[in-house]
């Protein structure tokens, strides 16, 4: 990312892009701590019945600022790794709205495929390491076109 998504930003825009595209298929795809910064959304979710396809890569940490500091800072951690999340699942279904849980990367065609076969609103907790680093990614101070590939 490098700053190209803003932590928060995409359940929002996914519920005003359902709105204003109704008939469209509409996923989005959060970080667990972003997932965790507007989870009263989940509310607008349900009541609108939104059938948005809310996916959570859940590695336990705030998964680009870990990077960063691994890769920029000599591995030195700062507030970016999680004590504990919530049980997602659970609070998706706390708001009524279907909830499953992808654990082995095996699974994942199969849960992805259930997930978008759903006609309501789904929230999927994908288990993912928390040493996954996302990339591409732009570096500190760095254009697009200096991101870092591998």
């Amino acid at each position: 990312s490098g700053g190209l998504g803003p932590m928060g930003y995409s359940r929002p825009a996914a519920i005003g892009a359902k709105i204003a595209r109704p008939g469209d298929l509409v996923v989005c795809v959060d970080g667990d701590g972003s997932f965790q910064m507007n989870v009263q959304e989940l509310a607008t979710v349900a009541e609108q019945n939104l059938p948005l396809k809310i996916f959570i890569i859940n590695n336990g940490c705030h998964g680009m600022v870990r990077q960063w500091q691994q890769l920029f800072h000599g591995n030195r951690l700062s507030a970016s790794v999680f004590a504990g999340n919530p049980d997602f699942v659970r609070l998706a279904e706390a708001y009524g709205i279907r909830g499953l849980r992808i654990d082995d990367p095996a699974r994942l065609p199969a849960g992805v495929r259930e997930a978008l076969e759903y006609d309501g609103p789904v929230v999927v907790d994908c288990i993912v390491r928390q040493e996954e680093n996302v990339l591409p990614m732009v570096p500190p101070g760095a254009a697009l076109r200096e991101m870092i590939e591998r």
